[in-house]
C-alpha cells in the first residue's frame, strides 16, 4: 500500500465565513471539486500551493477543543514568510502564539475562528 497526498477537512460553524477567513490570511482559492463541481454552499475546497482543505458545515456549533486537551490532531502548514500572514490571522480574529525558533527554521501555532488548530512553519531550508 502507498499513500499520496489527499486533503484536509474542516469541520466548521459558518462555512461562508471561514472560507473567507483561509483566502484572506492564508492566500487559498477556491477550486472545483473533480468529483461534485462547484460547491452548493454547504462545503468548499480552496487550495493554496499544494495544500487542499475541504469546509463543511458542522453538526454542532460547538468550537473545536482546545489544543492537547484530549486525543486529536494538528496539522502543519509550510511558508515562505511568517510576518505577514501572522498580521493577516491576527487582524481576522485568530489566537496566535508566539513566534519561535525551532531547528528548521520559526514555528507559530495559531487557532482558527472555531479553534481548529495549526502550526505555522517557515524553514530555513525551504520544503
Amino acid at each position: 500500500m502507498k499513500l499520496h497526498r489527499g486533503e484536509i477537512g474542516l469541520f466548521v460553524s459558518d462555512v461562508g465565513r471561514s472560507t473567507g477567513f483561509y483566502m484572506a490570511t492564508l492566500g487559498f482559492k477556491r477550486i472545483p471539486d473533480p468529483h461534485f463541481g462547484e460547491s452548493d454552499g454547504s462545503w468548499e475546497k480552496l487550495q493554496s500551493g499544494d495544500l487542499v482543505i475541504t469546509i463543511f458545515k458542522a453538526q454542532s456549533p460547538e468550537p473545536a477543543p482546545a489544543p492537547a486537551s484530549r486525543s486529536g490532531m494538528t496539522a502543519d502548514m509550510v511558508i515562505d514568510d511568517l510576518g505577514p500572514a501572522v498580521m493577516k490571522l491576527k487582524a481576522a480574529g485568530a489566537r496566535v502564539g508566539d513566534v519561535r525558533d525551532w531547528p528548521g527554521g520559526k514555528v507559530v501555532e495559531f487557532t482558527d475562528l472555531d479553534g481548529i488548530c495549526w502550526a505555522l512553519i517557515e524553514s530555513r531550508g525551504g520544503k
